[in-house]
Parts: structure tokens; C-alpha cells; sequence
């Protein structure tokens, strides 16, 4: 009777653990395309024997736990290893989108500014390069019938194509600043979010780990954790806190997590978050209320606990910072630099020549009175400045509009000016000189007779069309010595390599994550053939069990009747 007992309990063990070996092969088939699920296993282990007559008896199976398929170090990899490719994406993303407003298709492989000019898409259709060569080509045009009225409006024409395309550029890079900076908030708010689930999940894993188990707790915390990762580089442990469970003899293990370096969540909570900082436009940090952002703001990432030292090393939220700051704003600024550079040279030189002819004097003039002339040809401001061809020069002291026949003013020369004298203006800026950015002189693009082709306003002078077409070859020293065509394309250039560094790295970087995550797969990935074959293994075992019970029964219940 005590075999047939001891048997019997055997077997019903047996079948308990067959049963629930099922239930786990189960639910691995049920995540079997669940991304973040690790497949599990039922630890068995021989039951302590039965003391008998003949010695120790077999007691069966019994069930020490179910253990996961998953390589802790493998997933530390996996989390800053993607952590990597996540900022190489965003960035890659973020150059992309800067490309498409820069408006010009970017060589991407030539290492100079001769090999971006001699390739195919040098600037690429309507490019900043493009729209220089032009006006510099409509000036030596105009340098060969400096009074034709079609030359100098091809001149103004093209010269406001390469300010719209300056502007445009500069404008279109300043919009994305400012969405980046407004990415920057939408992903600390993610980061703060799951900075939360870990801490809940967390906390139910140190719980479940010490009574059982808690693999699927597990499952969550890693693969939310990688999505952290994606964002910000990571770094976490479970450290044992205190003694272990008498029963399970597991202790209580607590999550540590740090971001950037800076400790976020401490003996499982929560002791900082990510916040934002705001600089103005100066420089100057400020408070927002709900982070409103304003033109010229600057949004930078820190830790609620202002005495860390922040340092992003990985993740979304690095590159788009990078990239905003140094890619995105260091090609605004620089185009920035070289417009404003190419609108004070051409300024310089423009101011030095004169107009045609504004008005011709209708009688003489001794340097006293009003100066009559002949219907003026042009709106004329005070402290304008008239060039006479007896080399005076009559400063202009009142606004004085077309087709008027007087002038208010003073007239500085060693000469009188005789009757039918002509007089140019001169000193006029060819760009605005207070406008932000580039813009052609109102009064210029108004009327393109203003333009000054030549020094001495002169029809037939074309001294100074020659002069400001000749710019075009000139070595800037605010340009680090280069044309400012050179200094375009060696921009465009510096831009284009970038992107594709950034490309390559990135490409590159997807192929470790890929074989990291096989070889994860390899792990822990569900395979529907051996869980199968597991089944049928675990029901045929069941069976099995179930055969040897009403076996037993029968045996026990003869045994009974006999005795009776």
C-alpha cells in the first residue's frame, strides 16, 4: 500500500507538472510575434526521494520554477547600441529636411570646392551658386552698354533672385530651429513618461521576483526601456537591498537607472526628471509658461536637480540638439556670414560710381538759390548726393519728387554750374544697408537708372559695371580667404559630407543592431516548431501520467476489495 501510494503521488505530480509545462509552451506560442517577449521554460527538478524498506523510492518531478531566455549583458548592448542608431537616424532625418530647404541637391563625396564645382549637381537647379553666377554675368553684360535700360534691369532682376535665395535659405533654416526646439520638449515629455512605467514596473518586478517569478514584468521593463534608450542614452541595474527570503532565498532587488550619467530613478523611485532650460535670443535663460516658445528661443535638456552634471552622450534628443546647433545653425549662420559680407563689398564699391543722369540744369547756377533744372528724372531724398560733370557736388536738402523742376540744397565746387550741365547721383548703397538680410536698394529695383554702372554718370563710362563684376573673383578676407563662390560651395560642401558620414555611420550601425538582435532571437525568440514539438512531448507525458493514475486507482481499488 505504501508503494501503490507513493506511486500514485508520483504521478499526479507528474501530470501537475506536464500540465503546466503545456500552459508555458502556450504562452510562448501565443507571443510567438511579440517583439519584446522572451520565450520561457518550466525548471523541473527530481523530487526528494521516499524512504522504503528496499531503500530510497523515486518521488517524480516537481516544479523549482520557470526560468526566461534572456541575456542581461546582450540586452545592456542592444539598449546602448540603439541608443547610437537612434541618434544617427534622427540626425540623418534632420540633415535630410535641411537639404530639401536649402534648396539644392548636396554633393555628397567631393573633398573641395573645385570637386563640388566640377560635379553634377554642383548647386543643383535655382542654387545659391547659380543665382551669384548670374548677377555677376548680368554686370560684365551690362559693362558693354552701361546705359541700356533692359541690361540694368536684368542686373536688379538677378540681384533680387540671389537675395530671395539668401533670405529664403535663411528663413527656411530658422523654421526648423525652431521645430527642432519644439521636438526637443515633445521627446522629454516621452522620456519623463516612461521614466514613470519603469518605476511601476520596477516595483512589481523586486515584488514577483522574491514570491515567483517575473519574467513577463521583465519583458515590459526591457522593452520599454529600449524605446527609453532611443531618446536618451541609459544605463540600470537591480541592486540586492538587505537580506534574503527565508523561503525563496531571493532577496529584494531594486531598480537603479541613470541617464546621461545622472541618477533618475534610486532604490526603485523616482528622484529627478528631464526639464527644460529656455534661452532667449542673448542667451539669457528664461521661464515660459507651458514652454511656449518664442522666436530666437533656444532649448537645451537638464536634470530637475540642477547640481548634475548633465551630459548627453546618445539618443534622439542629443541629435536633434547637434544638429540644430551645429549643422543646421552653423550652415545659417555661415550663409548668414557670407551674405552680409557680399552686401557690404558691393555696397563699398557701388557708393564710389554714379547713376545716369537725374536731371540737366535749365539755367545757371552760382551756388546760391534753388536749383532749376529740367524735369528730374528721379525721386531724390535729402543728403543725396549729385554728381556734376565739372566735378561738383550738390547735396540735395529736402525730399524732392520725379518731374519736379527745383532743388533745395548746397552745391560744393570750384566751378559754377553753366546751363544744360547733367549731374548723376552718387553715393547709393546697391542693398539696403539697414535691412536684415539681403535686400536690393528700393529705390534701385524702383528704377534701375539709379544703379551706378559708372564713376562719372557718364553714358558711356562703364568703369564701375567692370569694378562690381570683377568681385566675383575676389579673395574675401572675412571668408577665410576664398570668393564668395568658393565659400558657397565649400559650405554646401561641409554640409553634404556631413550628411553623408552620417549616412554611412548610420547604415553601419544598423547592421550591429541587426545582429544583435538575431542573435537575441536566437535566445529567446519563439520558435513554433520546438514549441510544438514540446507540446506534443508534454501532452504524450501527460497521458502517459494520466494512464499510470487510473492504473494505480485500479491497483489500489482490487487491493481494498481483497482485504475485505
Amino acid at each position: 500500500m505504501p508503494g501503490i501510494t507513493g506511486t500514485l503521488s508520483m504521478a499526479r505530480t507528474s501530470l501537475q507538472a506536464n500540465q503546466r509545462a503545456i500552459e508555458v509552451a502556450g504562452h510562448n506560442l501565443a507571443n510567438v510575434s511579440n517583439p519584446a517577449f522572451s520565450r520561457q521554460r518550466l525548471k523541473l527538478e527530481t523530487a526528494h526521494g521516499i524512504p522504503v524498506e528496499e531503500g530510497i523510492m523515486g518521488a517524480g518531478v516537481v516544479v523549482s520554477g520557470i526560468e526566461q531566455y534572456r541575456d542581461v549583458l546582450l540586452d545592456r548592448q542592444i539598449a546602448n547600441e540603439g541608443s547610437v542608431q537612434a541618434y544617427l537616424e534622427e540626425k540623418q532625418k534632420i540633415l535630410q529636411y535641411a537639404q530639401s530647404m536649402i534648396g539644392q541637391d548636396l554633393d555628397r563625396t567631393a573633398s573641395s570646392p573645385e570637386g563640388k564645382a566640377a560635379s553634377k549637381g554642383v548647386s543643383g537647379q535655382m542654387g545659391l551658386s547659380d543665382n551669384l553666377a548670374e548677377f555677376f554675368t548680368a554686370l560684365q553684360a551690362l559693362s558693354s552698354n552701361p546705359s541700356s535700360q533692359a541690361y540694368r534691369q536684368v542686373v536688379v532682376f538677378k540681384a533680387q533672385n540671389l537675395s530671395e535665395k539668401f533670405n529664403r535659405v535663411d528663413f527656411r533654416l530658422d523654421e526648423l530651429g525652431h521645430d527642432l526646439n519644439n521636438e526637443v520638449i515633445s521627446m522629454v515629455e516621452e522620456v519623463n513618461n516612461s521614466l514613470s512605467f519603469l518605476e511601476k514596473v520596477g516595483h512589481l518586478i523586486s515584488q514577483q521576483q522574491v514570491v515567483a517569478n517575473a519574467n513577463d514584468y521583465i519583458d515590459k521593463f526591457h522593452h520599454r526601456l529600449e524605446d527609453l534608450s532611443k531618446f536618451i542614452d541609459v544605463q540600470f541595474d537591480f541592486i540586492p537591498q538587505g537580506e534574503a527570503d527565508p523561503t525563496t532565498g531571493k532577496p529584494m532587488e531594486k531598480l537603479n537607472l541613470k541617464m546621461a550619467g545622472v541618477g533618475f530613478i534610486e532604490d526603485g523611485e523616482i528622484v529627478s526628471k528631464l526639464s527644460i532650460a529656455i534661452r532667449d535670443a542673448d542667451g539669457n535663460k528664461v521661464i515660459r509658461k507651458d514652454n511656449i516658445l518664442e522666436r530666437g528661443d533656444t532649448v537645451y535638456v537638464e536634470s530637475v536637480k540642477s547640481s548634475d552634471q548633465f551630459q548627453l552622450n546618445a539618443g534622439k534628443i542629443k541629435a536633434v540638439i547637434d544638429a540644430r546647433d551645429l549643422n543646421v545653425r552653423g550652415f545659417k549662420d555661415q550663409m548668414r556670414t557670407i551674405s552680409d559680407t557680399f552686401k557690404d563689398r558691393v555696397n563699398l564699391e557701388h557708393s564710389q560710381g554714379a547713376s545716369l543722369s537725374v536731371l540737366q540744369l535749365s539755367s545757371i547756377y552760382v551756388g546760391a538759390g534753388d536749383l532749376e533744372v529740367e524735369e528730374l528724372s528721379a525721386d531724390l531724398s535729402a543728403g543725396d548726393e549729385l554728381l556734376f560733370s565739372n566735378g561738383g557736388v550738390f547735396t540735395v536738402a529736402e525730399d524732392t519728387a520725379i518731374g519736379s523742376t527745383k532743388l533745395k540744397g548746397t552745391f560744393a565746387g570750384e566751378f559754377p554750374l553753366a546751363k544744360g550741365e547733367r549731374a548723376a547721383l552718387q553715393n547709393l548703397d546697391f542693398f539696403d544697408a539697414e535691412a536684415d538680410g539681403l535686400i536690393v536698394n528700393d529705390r534701385i529695383s524702383g528704377n534701375p537708372a539709379l544703379l551706378h554702372a559708372s564713376l562719372t554718370g557718364d553714358a558711356g563710362d562703364n568703369e564701375m559695371a567692370l569694378r562690381l563684376a570683377a568681385i566675383i573673383d575676389e579673395k574675401q578676407g572675412e571668408l577665410s580667404g576664398q570668393t564668395f563662390g568658393e565659400a558657397i560651395n565649400s559650405e554646401v560642401v561641409g554640409f553634404g559630407q556631413e550628411l553623408n558620414s552620417v549616412e554611412t555611420q548610420a547604415m553601419d550601425q544598423g547592421t550591429v543592431m541587426r545582429m544583435l538582435k538575431e542573435h537575441r532571437n536566437t535566445i529567446g525568440g519563439v520558435s513554433i516548431d520546438e514549441e510544438m514539438a514540446n507540446l506534443l512531448v508534454f501532452q504524450r507525458a501527460f497521458q502517459a501520467n494520466a494512464r499510470l493514475i487510473s492504473l494505480l486507482d485500479g491497483l489500489f481499488e482490487t487491493s481494498i476489495n481483497i482485504i475485505k
